[in-house]
């Protein structure tokens, strides 16, 4: 019995290996599939870029990049029946996300490894982009910390950049800057779209700005999938997780410094609310304040920060740097000037800081570099 299971076995075996797929019979693979036939995007040595994709059935395919395009038209042309491309000269330099438009339905480039969210990413080299490439100098470390918090029963993430020299000098504390998201970000958006850690490096190595701590929390703190819009519903949990919980966190882990002067909020968007509500409202904690895309008038600090209106004289003199940013382009422009008027007539000293395009990283990495300069001089 035992001697017919071994012939039954290798006769089974003899006759798999007979089957086209194991005898090596099969119809080879000629090259790399259609799609993974072009080059996207391609740069040309004038200067020009080359986008390209494999799309057969299209009737119609756009490139999605207002900030590439300029005024070049984003139709594509089809080329070798099944494939289309568009040559652009790029209205500036910069890191930009497009993405394609085929019949009507958003696609991100398919040979282009380099994506934000569901954007493919492009780095356009140049005068813009100098301040946040990374050059041959010391850098600091991104750590990634994970904590608890019972009263939202949730486990909440922060990113916190260390800067270069950190970890040789244990008797030293640090100034802080915490780097606050907007509504669709997370808690790595300020690294890994914003280059925060990058910027940092490069400034400390010029000397242009004092070595800090830079910690980005995660701001939302509803559940997803939550009906309606989260950002309405959850700040009060955000102030609470942030004053009682964060920041006892980060105090015992890094020898952060407990002078206000030497800490600092700044955040874009919904970050900038943020900044807002919780650096007006612990001025004791926070003195320097930085918020970009984001402003309000009368009624905004009425509801959110009274004491700015009814007391204008003592916030002022708590405040060691009040930095608004925001672009002319911005749909949130019209707020950051009502702010910039109100601040002003009750005599609160501030900087108003106004950039070209609109509600977007780019500007936002401007806006960073900029109010890092200007941070902790006696740090």
């Amino acid at each position: 019995m035992r001697a017919k299971r071994i012939f039954f076995y290798f006769l089974i075996v003899g006759l798999l290996f007979l089957h086209p797929c194991f005898a090596g019979k099969q119809k080879p693979i000629a090259g790399p599939p259609p799609f993974a036939r072009v080059k996207s995007p391609e740069f040309n040595s004038d200067g020009t870029i080359t986008f390209r994709i494999w799309a057969p059935k299209a009737e119609e395919v756009k490139l999605q990049c207002a900030a590439l395009l300029g005024e070049t038209s984003d139709q594509m042309e089809r080329f070798d029946e099944e494939y289309w491309r568009l040559t652009v000269k790029p209205a500036r330099s910069g890191k930009f996300r497009y993405k394609f438009l085929v019949d009507g339905v958003q696609t991100p480039d398919p040979v282009n490894a380099l994506t934000v969210g569901t954007s493919s990413v492009i780095w356009v080299p140049g005068k813009e982009t100098e301040f946040f490439t990374v050059r041959n100098v010391p850098h600091g470390t991104v750590h990634r910390h994970f904590y608890q918090n019972p009263a939202i029963e949730a486990v909440r993430s922060v990113s916190v950049y260390t800067p270069p020299g950190y970890e040789d000098r244990p008797n030293r504390t640090w100034p802080i800057l915490l780097l606050l998201h907007g509504s669709g970000g997370t808690d790595e958006s300020w690294f890994r779209a914003g280059h925060a850690n990058v910027i940092l490096d490069n400034l400390i190595s010029e000397g242009n700005a004092r070595p800090m701590i830079v910690a980005a929390p995660f701001g939302h703190t509803v559940e997803p999938g939550t009906h309606g819009w989260p950002f309405v519903q959850e700040q009060g949990d955000f102030v609470q997780d942030f004053i009682e919980v964060l920041m006892p966190y980060l105090e015992k882990r890094y020898r952060i410094s407990n002078d206000p002067k030497n800490r600092a909020l700044a955040g874009y968007s919904m970050g900038g609310y943020h900044t807002l509500k919780i650096g007006l409202n612990n001025l004791n904690r926070f003195g320097n304040l930085g918020p970009f895309s984001w402003g309000g008038g009368q009624k905004f600090f009425a509801e959110q920060a009274s004491h700015v209106l009814d007391h204008p004289k003592e916030v002022d003199d708590q405040i060691e740097t009040f930095f608004v940013a925001c672009g002319r382009d911005d749909f949130l422009f019209k707020g950051a000037q009502d702010m910039d008027a109100l601040l002003s007539s009750r005599g609160i000293e501030h900087t108003f800081f106004i950039s070209d395009g609109g509600h977007d990283m780019a500007n936002w990495r401007k806006y960073l570099y900029e109010y890092a300069k200007l941070l902790f001089p006696d740090g």
